[in-house]
């Protein structure tokens, strides 16, 4: 979380800044807040009376040290971002213009450009205009593909696609425990492969026709706790990790790649 440096003496900036906290996580004590803006819980109290008077459905639950939240689902401010969240946002969807198939990437940028601040509508504009993907190829995969692939993931469903390996052989597959990772220039998918019975990983560019299903088992969590180690060192089988250039796709079980 961004560290937020107190702002003394000024209640439209001090009023500002409540509103960044606020937006920066689910819920805050009174004492919190104080302390963050360096000020009296009732200065906090006047400050989140401002806010409502203002339209923003600020929640307040009475209690020791009370507590305050913007209610889900209601109005929300306008986006608020630090100087390097805005540069971490562009660089985020310039490598997604590698990636990504069509130009999500751009109309992303576009619309952040028409919805900030002046100030951070500058710093995203000379981010931008400063920047670019030089990978010399276009993005592989589907968004919408990725989509349907994170549902499964976020909502722990049973998947069904088509999947064409490094082979070229065609199959169908049906898993579960869906993971979407990001690794070495491409999106791969790990999942527990319920016609193998064991872990896999497939790259996502290669999937087709993903369909979700049923809500999965919850018996198969995750193949480790460290995913990112996993996939390097020959899915958990080997202590050091495997070279640069290899490719963790199609791997799973302790004898079986599929």
């Amino acid at each position: 979380m961004t560290v937020f440096e107190p702002i003394d003496g000024d209640p439209a900036g001090r009023t500002l800044h409540l509103l960044e906290l606020l937006a920066a996580r689910p819920g805050w004590s009174a004492g919190e807040l104080a302390e963050r803006l360096a000020v009296s819980t009732r200065t906090v109290r006047r400050d989140v009376a401002r806010l409502q008077r203002l339209g923003y459905a600020v929640e307040s639950r009475p209690g020791p040290g009370g507590h305050y939240a913007l209610r889900p689902g209601s109005r929300t401010p306008p986006l608020i971002f630090q100087d390097d969240e805005v540069l971490a946002l562009v660089a985020a969807l310039r490598m997604a213009e590698g990636v990504l198939a069509g130009d999500a990437a751009q109309r992303a940028l576009a619309k952040l450009s028409r919805v900030l601040p002046r100030r951070l509508r500058t710093v995203l504009d000379q981010a931008a205009a400063g920047s670019e993907n030089a990978g010399g190829e276009s993005g592989e995969v589907d968004p919408a593909i990725l989509s349907v692939l994170l549902r499964a993931a976020g909502d722990d469903l049973v998947l069904r696609f088509a999947y064409r390996d490094r082979h070229g052989v065609a199959n169908e597959r049906r898993v579960e425990s869906v993971r979407c990772l990001y690794a070495r220039g491409h999106w791969y998918v790990v999942a527990y492969d319920l016609g193998a019975a064991d872990w896999r990983v497939f790259r996502l560019d290669r999937v087709r026709e993903p369909e979700t299903g049923e809500p999965g088992s919850g018996e198969h969590r995750r193949p480790a706790a460290d995913l990112a180690a996993w996939l390097v060192t020959d899915f958990g089988r080997n202590p050091r990790p495997a070279a640069t250039g290899a490719e963790p796709e199609d791997g799973g079980g302790p004898e079986v790649r599929s």
